[in-house]
């Protein structure tokens, strides 16, 4: 698997092993829990595969032009791997909240191998160039994805941690 897409599941595994259902399911302030938390970061990885693989059917990456602001934000979380806190998540990838840990980890870990393999013919097929818009940073190529959805996961760490107290 991708080493970034590895990471994403590395991070997930170490910090919520051994945590107590109470703490995994607890919502401070009306918030995400932390199995909400990796429901919102597997949704994200199987949006992404599903749209590689859009374009794939397509024949054609599906990416538009991109004006200089959302070029500024790419650059800002894609290269300096800054992530602005309090943006909120495009509505397909809200978690419902149904699911316990164990389920919402085997569905994030399938997701992301879905992912890697679609990444794989996506860079065969596209190369390098702009594949697929992000829904608020414009138009990424295949490694702007792969690092962002580390970038990503990295972001929710911090706050499954707080939520843990680790």
């Amino acid at each position: 698997m991708n080493e970034y897409l590895n990471r994403c599941i590395a991070i997930i595994e170490q910090s919520t092993a051994g945590l107590p259902d109470a703490v995994l399911e607890h919502r401070p302030d009306h918030r995400w829990s932390i199995i909400d938390i990796v429901e919102h970061l597997q949704l994200a990885y199987s949006g992404t595969a599903k749209g590689f693989d859009r374009c794939l059917e397509a024949g054609a990456p599906s990416a538009k032009r991109f004006s200089w602001a959302e070029r500024a934000r790419k650059f800002v979380v894609v290269r300096i791997g800054y992530f602005p806190p309090g943006r909120e998540a495009p509505k397909f990838i809200l978690p419902k909240g149904n699911v316990d840990l164990p389920t919402v980890i085997a569905r994030a870990r399938r997701d992301l191998e879905w992912l890697d393999g679609s990444a794989i013919r996506v860079g065969e097929r596209f190369g390098s160039s702009a594949i697929l818009d992000h829904p608020l940073l414009g138009a990424f190529t295949l490694d702007d994805w792969l690092r962002f959805h580390w970038i990503h996961t990295r972001h929710h760490e911090k706050q499954i941690r707080a939520r843990s107290g680790r």
